[in-house]
């Protein structure tokens, strides 16, 4: 996933190490136009480097770079603007004045800030609130930029009486957040300015294009290791916070249940009752490094999202493939006998299959086993879950699909010159004949959204959830004089000709969710790639299945599940709520209503397992997963619909 401005440019920082910059003399301005060429050249988008001379080019820029409208005034605004029609072009020195302003407006803001602290009495009991979402216009006047910043602290002053601390250790604490976050704004480096002036132009084209000096490729090749130390996520920063832009399969973060791509790290603490740390404005580098830390010990993050705050105990581990494995799980229910199946990932052991190696772990092949074992089982029906698998191999959808049919084409690409290449075969390795539910939800993207696309397009299974991410296309690296670029090459199409990018995978039966629509996935771009559609392949479609009394017995489910009613009940309220209060006791009542709501979400997946429930939200905070099997509600459905599959089969 692409960053979005400097908050959100990429600067993907691996939890379990980082490398020290190499001081060497770079032209930054050859650099940028290298940048320029090899985009055009290469991206699979039509691009012309006369994009960048146009009048509305500076505009965007900005506009990228604060989308929120809470860095710059007005007047610079305006000023960049007759400087692009003045010179009527856009110049690297030009972008570089923009970047340079943006650093200087934001340590502005910073000191703002601790002006506030230093010289203001709060009050906690007055009505007012503060808008987080993107404001409509930039600031009009520095005394209208001062009534904001006044609110941000005032809103950060909440948060830490929350956890119980008093006006005067609120204060303190805040305090020394913001010299440490002056400190941080004083130590940036040339080649910080020219990453976020190079990936803020690119991801106006194209949102998963990102610019690599040779410090971020060293951790970018940690990462494809498939072998670390930490807690398994990867990193980007977004409104002055961490925020996970990636869980590794196998690894603490996502083993824990409790962490999902999008949210956001407030604090840090070492061990199970080390002191939390703010680590709101910290450098990202910095963050990582109080993250790491030895093999089984413990680590604490403070998690923000649209559900509110949670304190998370991780302990730190080394993810491995084999921490990825496919899992299962035979259920007995309604006296049928289904197997469950976790894929975590489209995992492969590339380096085995290189060196044409016999017997090579792969996602596909740990599920052919676990098909094959179900089969000697007597096992009825198969429930794939592919929620939060982000993806992977191209190949292990198409061969995991395979397992499923008896031939024909699985997916098409379009290659960088746009012709399109069909993954066909005429060679049978199908190992299941039985019903197939595929359940997927906003996180399943990629791979995982090929898949299921295939398994729908086929009428071969089921597909229950949410609308998947919409991550439909391929990105491959390009060498510049300084580093590499990353930028889209290919396209991937259903075999209906239908696009996965932007649009994902509906499913055939829709579970409702708290995350919103325009919250997370592809979509969440306004840049984002619209493909448009391609002729389909040839293939067969499987016997079809009545959809429609499948759809109306589920759709009653759903209406008269309280879980379900309870999650239309928190979406209202929280769509409802459309600035954040200033008021102290206000905010008391919601952050109890939102411990309230996530407690009885937890436990009415423990009842369906038959498990004890957390008798009370702190019971549930420090609670830690030990490999045990939850049925959670959307397993619950897909059972559900299940049964009455292999009902209508029999």
């Amino acid at each position: 996933m692409a960053l979005k401005r400097f908050s959100n440019l990429f600067v993907a920082l691996i939890l379990f190490g980082c490398s020290f910059e190499k001081k060497e003399e770079i032209n930054y301005e050859t650099e940028f136009y290298t940048i320029v060429s090899e985009f055009e050249q290469s991206s699979i988008l039509d691009f012309k480097k006369e994009e960048i001379d146009t009048s509305t080019f500076i505009e965007k820029f900005i506009l990228k770079l604060d989308k929120q409208k809470n860095i710059y005034l007005q007047e610079d605004f305006s000023k960049f603007q007759e400087s692009s029609i003045k010179e009527n072009k856009v110049s690297y020195q030009l972008l570089r004045e923009v970047v340079d302003l943006y650093y200087a407006r934001y340590e502005e803001s910073l000191k703002l800030r601790r002006h506030y602290l230093n010289n203001y009495d709060f009050d906690f009991n007055k009505k007012e609130k503060i808008d987080l979402k993107p404001r409509e216009k930039f600031f009009r006047s520095t005394e209208e930029k001062k009534d904001y910043q006044r609110k941000i602290i005032k809103n950060e002053l909440i948060n830490l009486l929350l956890e119980n601390k008093n006006n005067f250790e609120a204060k303190n604490e805040l305090k020394k957040i913001y010299r440490n976050r002056i400190s941080s704004i004083s130590k940036i480096r040339e080649s910080d300015k020219f990453g976020v002036l190079a990936n803020n132009f690119l991801s106006m084209f194209d949102p998963h294009a990102s610019y690599f000096s040779a410090r971020d490729l060293e951790n970018w090749n940690l990462r494809m290791n498939l072998s670390f130390e930490g807690i398994g996520a990867i990193l980007t920063y977004e409104e002055e916070k961490a925020k996970i832009q990636e869980l590794m399969p196998g690894g603490p973060a996502i083993q824990s249940q409790k962490i999902k791509v999008g949210d956001k790290i407030n604090k840090v603490g070492e061990g199970e009752s080390g002191r939390l740390k703010n680590v709101i404005g910290w450098r990202l580098d910095d963050i990582v490094e109080l993250i790491r830390g030895d093999e089984g010990s413990t680590v604490r993050l403070e998690i923000e999202n649209d559900n509110g705050k949670e304190v998370v105990n991780l302990i730190r581990g080394k993810v491995t493939l084999e921490n990825s494995d496919a899992s299962s799980e035979v259920l007995e229910f309604n006296e049928k006998k289904v197997g469950y199946i976790n894929l975590p990932s489209f995992y492969s052991d590339y380096d085995c299959l290189r060196r044409n190696l016999y017997i090579c772990k792969t996602a596909t092949s740990d599920v052919q086993k676990l098909l094959r074992e179900f089969n000697l089982q007597e096992i009825e029906g198969v429930v794939l879950d592919l929620r939060n698998n982000g993806g992977g191999y191209l190949h292990e959808a198409d061969s995991l699909t395979r397992l499923f049919i008896n031939y024909g084409p699985t997916v098409q690409v379009k290659n960088p010159s746009k012709d399109v290449e069909i993954l066909h075969s005429w060679r049978s390795t199908k190992v299941w004949e039985k019903p197939v539910i595929v359940l997927v939800n906003k996180y399943s993207a990629s791979a995982s959204e090929i898949f299921a696309g295939a398994m729908q397009d086929y009428k071969r299974g089921v597909v229950i959830g949410q609308t998947t991410f919409g991550k439909g296309s391929v990105q491959r690296f390009k060498t510049t004089n300084n580093g590499q670029i990353k930028l889209t090459d290919s396209l991937y199409y259903r075999i209906t000709g239908l696009p996965t990018q932007l649009y994902g995978v509906q499913p055939n039966l829709e579970i409702p969710s708290l995350l919103s629509d325009d919250v997370l996935g592809e979509g969440e771009y306004e840049n984002a790639i619209k493909p448009n559609s391609i002729d389909d392949a040839f293939y067969i479609t499987y016997q079809n299945i009545d959809s429609d009394l499948l759809e109306s017995s589920f759709e009653q489910r759903i209406n008269d599940s309280e879980y379900f009613s309870k999650i239309d009940e928190i979406k209202n309220q929280r769509d409802s709520n459309l600035f954040l209060s200033l008021n102290l006791e206000e905010r008391k009542m919601i952050k109890e209503s939102d411990r309230k709501n996530t407690l009885e979400l937890a436990n009415f997946g423990r009842m369906l397992s038959g498990k004890e429930k957390f008798s009370n939200f702190s019971d549930y905070e420090q609670y830690v997963p030990e490999d045990e099997f939850v049925i959670d509600a959307e397993i619950d459905q897909s059972l559900k619909v299940m049964v009455q599959l292999i009902d209508m089969k029999s």
